[in-house]
């Protein structure tokens, strides 16, 4: 079987369903594990599919995602694009800096790229607060309320209160789509979690990586444009990069 028939019948896969194991594919297809690998690369290079760990998903792209990932099959996606996101978002945390680092995969990783002698570090995030809990460099502020086990996300009434009172210097949040203007996550309760903290911030700067972008999911929690700064990794294209700019000033 030819490349360009493979990959049709890859795809004709995950029209059927919202997932697919390399190993179904290499079944179905009959083709090698490496060659699947490849082709998997290839599409998703294209927007046709993203790769998660063991297989792929179908390309949300402009339309709404059908279902949230777990916060480990996310850690497994974009792995390069992540790391490289986070060392942007670590340059810009300065010593003495009062922080809200939001839920995320990319945002926990930027523990092991700052390089600040101290830090106020305020999150409600679990996942976040167990990188920096036993470095005494940072002053660490957990937010509570109700858990969010498919994120490690404390979000509702409690959380809201917390948030609603305090006040950052830079909020760092990440996002699940940004469709023209608008910032999306999957959960309404996340969503409007970081909206309070967006709007109490002086600094305001939302965190995706390329392939969030032109994307959108289940709830608009936010106006690019209200943002300061966009961080995203050096790979953006470049025809994303002009209409984004557009809209904000982007690092990446």
């Amino acid at each position: 079987m030819i490349k360009e028939e493979r990959q049709k019948a890859l795809l004709a896969l995950l029209d059927k369903q919202e997932f697919v194991k390399v190993t179904d594919i290499t079944d179905k297809i009959n083709v090698t594990e490496m060659t699947v690998r490849r082709d998997l690369k290839e599409l998703e290079e294209q927007g046709k599919l993203i790769r998660v760990h063991g297989g792929a998903k179908a390309s949300a792209k402009k339309d709404l995602s059908r279902f949230e990932l777990s916060h480990i099959e996310k850690k497994n996606i974009h792995l390069t694009e992540k790391e490289a996101v986070a060392k942007n978002i670590a340059q810009q945390i300065q010593t003495g800096d009062t922080v809200f680092l939001g839920p995320g995969t990319t945002i926990e990783l930027v523990y092991d790229y700052l390089e600040c002698d101290f830090a106020k570090i305020v999150t409600n995030s679990i996942h976040v607060f167990d990188k920096f809990k036993n470095d005494s460099r940072f002053e660490l502020i957990l937010i509570g309320g109700s858990y969010r086990s498919k994120t490690g996300a404390f979000v509702g009434t409690i959380a809201n209160d917390t948030v609603t009172n305090i006040q950052v210097y830079k909020a760092f949040i990440g996002v699940n789509g940004i469709l023209d203007n608008f910032v999306t996550n999957s959960n309404e309760d996340e969503g409007v979690t970081q909206r309070i903290i967006l709007q109490s911030a002086h600094i305001k700067y939302i965190i995706a990586d390329h392939f969030k972008l032109d994307k959108q999911d289940f709830y608009k929690f936010y106006s690019l444009s209200e943002a300061d700064y966009l961080i995203t990794d050096q790979t953006i294209p470049s025809d994303v990069l002009a209409r984004y700019e557009k809209i904000i000033t982007i690092i990446h």
